[in-house]
């Protein structure tokens, strides 16, 4: 019950303002003492380190520390029952506190490579005979399950790729995990020993090197039913991180990326009734000709295969369409599994649509598919994040509550990571229910 109230009691307080009680004072820092942290050292004040400030008799105490490389510590103190405050602050003017001496003996953890700790008084207080410990930080078991990244909260994410017609299908096979497909075994496992699981599906073909391919056969056939029929229990059984989609573009040596998919009526007919989709347009849920568009990191891509030097043209559609035809309907799966699952553990970062040359050799399209996976491992990389950390300091404290707080007053505006951090309950939305989530981080820390 006393924890309730103490959650209640913040929640009140941080919704009511939208800044800190109190903020520490503006003093230029001086020059810092260089401290090579172990594990843990001890000071004291100095007279030189105090100043009067406000022409209201406070002092100020304050001193700074430099390390040699960002440190995560704790400043442990003794009791002093004279009011006295005290803030952990770094070089990026970000800060921890007040702390009030008087009822606590140690700070939360806190980041910094120049440390600067300053203590705000009425009186004297006797700050200088009393002994302080900069401590090592070492994260426990307990706080581990508060400070787990994202991408380790999914062992091996899955990256889905799929391919219709050669050399789509032929330059992913190594990362399909049918044996009767890829007899020399899957590749995709821990990837490069990059954390991702890398599996592929695909058609096929009786010649490899066919010009006319038509519809093939097994998983994903070139054929609007079977597209559909096969991707939603693919997708569903691996709860794809990402989504590329490849097939067969123009007769060259292109690899083109496709940035809009259109809800459309007026497809291509495919091989074998019924010709169209169906339902028709596919996505009941949106209104006709509803676009969406690609997540990848499409310029990464493209400049990553021009200078891979393997003779491709690697370009970006930004305003036509991936052509109507089954390979659009394809590409638009993709980025509609992405689009309808941005919230859950299981959230989809990326998906796009990759035209691929129909001149391209196997070998040359195997180089270029996995610098396009490499790219894409190389853009998820950027969404590791501790949730409740919301300005990714490796601290939860105060400072993220007061920005998720901003958030819903429209105050802040947060990027794609800073609002997967902030959402703690992963239900897609900021609110309460997440600024008590982060709350309770604190409390229990």
């Amino acid at each position: 019950m006393n924890k309730l109230l103490i959650i209640f009691m913040l929640s009140c307080y941080v919704i009511g303002q939208v800044v800190p009680f109190r903020l520490p004072e503006s003093i230029p820092i001086k020059a810092g003492n260089n401290l090579n942290l172990i594990s843990s050292v001890s000071f004291n004040f100095q007279d030189s380190d105090r100043q009067i400030v406000n022409n209201q008799n406070q002092y100020v105490w304050q001193k700074t520390f430099n390390f040699n490389s960002r440190e995560k510590i704790i400043l442990k103190f003794e009791n002093l029952n004279c009011g006295v405050n005290l803030f952990l602050i770094n070089s990026n003017q970000e800060f921890s506190g007040p702390y009030n001496i008087g009822i606590v003996n140690k700070t939360n953890p806190f980041s910094a490579t120049e440390l600067t700790i300053q203590i705000l008084s009425k009186t004297d207080c006797d700050i200088g005979t009393q002994k302080f410990i900069i401590e090592k930080y070492q994260d426990s078991i307990g706080e581990i399950i508060y400070s787990k990244p994202y991408y380790q909260q999914r062992e091996n994410p899955v990256i889905l790729i799929t391919g219709y017609w050669p050399p789509t299908n032929e330059m992913i096979r190594d990362f399909s995990q049918d044996l009767s497909l890829n007899p020399s075994g899957w590749i995709g496992d821990n990837w490069e020993n990059k954390g991702y699981d890398i599996i592929s599906y695909f058609p096929e073909f009786d010649s490899p090197n066919c010009d006319n391919c038509g519809q093939g056969y097994g998983d994903l056939q070139v054929d609007y039913q079977s597209t559909s029929e096969d991707f939603w229990p693919i997708v569903e059984n691996h709860k794809p991180i990402a989504i590329i989609t490849f097939s067969r573009g123009f007769i060259d040596y292109s690899w083109e990326l496709e940035y809009n998919y259109y809800n459309r009526l007026n497809w291509y007919p495919d091989y074998y009734p019924p010709y169209l989709p169906t339902p028709n347009p596919p996505d009941e849920g949106v209104e006709n000709y509803f676009i969406r568009n690609s997540s990848l990191p499409m310029e990464e891509i493209m400049n990553n295969i021009n200078n891979a030097d393997i003779g491709l043209d690697s370009y970006i559609d930004w305003s036509g369409d991936p052509g109507s035809f089954v390979s659009e309907f394809m590409g638009y799966h993709g980025v509609w599994y992405h689009d309808t699952n941005q919230s859950g553990d299981d959230r989809c970062i990326t998906a796009g649509h990759v035209h691929v040359g129909g001149l391209i050799d196997t070998n040359t399209a195997k180089l270029a598919a996995k610098s396009t996976i490499r790219t894409v491992i190389d853009y998820l990389d950027q969404f590791v994040y501790i949730s409740g950390d919301v300005n990714q300091d490796e601290i939860i404290d105060i400072l993220d509550l007061v920005l998720i707080v901003n958030y819903i007053l429209s105050v802040e505006e947060f990027s794609i990571i800073q609002g997967y951090a902030a959402d703690l309950n992963n239900d897609g939305n900021i609110n309460i229910q997440d600024i008590i989530g982060v709350i309770n981080i604190i409390l229990e820390n």
